[in-house]
């Protein structure tokens, strides 16, 4: 069991080249030209430095980390590397993902990944030898969360119920007992679910955003909870939409942030909107957490986004960046839209 070392470099870069490990085992990101790659000695995988910060909150018992570049290895640790590998652990944490399970990104939510993880290695809901079928798969589903009340803003409890018979999630002022009042549905066909950003819900870190037709307008419901327990609502909600086929529905990536907006013509002032593309569409609200937004730009694969690299004459002053998109109202005639701030890449993608 001798001492490796830093000698020991050159090994543990001719494992990490090897098919399948030179991604993270749980984010995919590339980590071949990484400086900084992590290596799970208990498991015998390799990841980036932000998943192997979630399996160091797992206990040394279930996922023991090391630094490829930093820190001391044993010929014992590299051989069990060597001998593992991601595609092999791969194929006994995940021989069991249930198909609607997404597999998260470097850009998912955080939530996603947290629970992704502890899901694969923790809870083990996705072992080669599981029988176990998780709660999320069972049809049906209850619980209590956090509701952001539209009124006054505040955070209620609210007891939940998910039933596929009914395409129904159903909320309501206590738990299944005599007395028990419904304060609101929502329609699961219709609904679009998103794991907000934990920028506009500071607030609430762990917060599930369910958007839903209510009348003309689409309507934002805000849940909060253990992170546990938003993820398996969130996964809940998926499997009833990929049954029925409205699984792009249910998404875990989308284009948000705060912009300025006006019009291209240069009538009126600069608003500060919170922008969110939701499939075919772009919401506005005036806050982050807004029931329902000031306004809908509606958007198809004929819409046309330039980036502007200053300002059009017309307009004085506004942000660093713009784009302008120009796309149809509701006559067939067009408009043009200026959205932007002051960071890059704030254009977004019309599929």
């Amino acid at each position: 069991m001798s001492i490796v070392g830093y000698d020991g470099l050159p090994i543990l870069k001719e494992i990490l080249s090897t098919p399948g490990n030179e991604f993270c085992a749980d984010c995919r990101t590339p980590l071949v030209h990484s400086e900084c790659s992590w290596a799970s000695v208990t498991l015998g995988c390799f990841m980036c430095i932000t998943c192997a910060s979630v399996h160091r909150n797992l206990g040394v018992q279930i996922s023991r980390m090391k630094s490829v570049q930093l820190d001391k290895w044993t010929e014992d640790e590299c051989l069990n590397l060597k001998n593992y590998g991601n595609i092999k652990v791969a194929n006994i944490y995940a021989a069991n993902k249930p198909e609607i399970y997404r597999h998260p990104h470097k850009d998912s939510p955080g939530i996603l990944v947290d629970h992704w993880i502890r899901a694969k290695y923790y809870w083990k809901e996705f072992h080669a030898e599981t029988t176990q079928i998780p709660v999320y798969l069972k049809g049906v589903k209850s619980g209590k969360l956090l509701k952001k009340g539209k009124q006054r803003g505040c955070w209620l409890e609210r007891h939940f119920l998910l039933e596929r018979l009914t395409n129904t999630i159903e909320y309501f002022d206590k738990p299944s007992t005599s007395g028990q009042k419904m304060l609101g549905q929502i329609e699961l066909n219709s609904c679009y679910v998103l794991i907000a950003d934990p920028s506009s819900v500071q607030e609430k870190p762990n917060c599930l955003h369910i958007l839903y037709h209510h009348g003309h307008k689409l309507r934002s419901v805000f849940l909060s909870g253990p992170v546990r327990e938003i993820v398996e609502w969130y996964y809940a909600i998926r499997a009833f939409q990929t049954q029925i086929g409205y699984s792009r529905n249910c998404v875990d990536t989308k284009c948000e942030s705060h912009l300025e907006k006006t019009a291209a013509e240069g009538r009126g002032a600069w608003r500060r909107r919170w922008c969110i593309l939701v499939a075919d569409q772009i919401l506005y609200y005036k806050n982050t957490m807004d029931p329902f937004p000031k306004g809908v730009v509606k958007l198809s694969k004929h819409d046309q986004i330039e980036k502007l690299h200053r300002l059009p004459k017309n307009l004085k002053s506004g942000p660093d960046y713009v784009f302008t998109l120009t796309t149809k109202k509701r006559d067939d005639s067009t408009q043009d839209i200026l959205l932007g701030n002051g960071k890059r890449g704030v254009v977004p993608q019309v599929d």
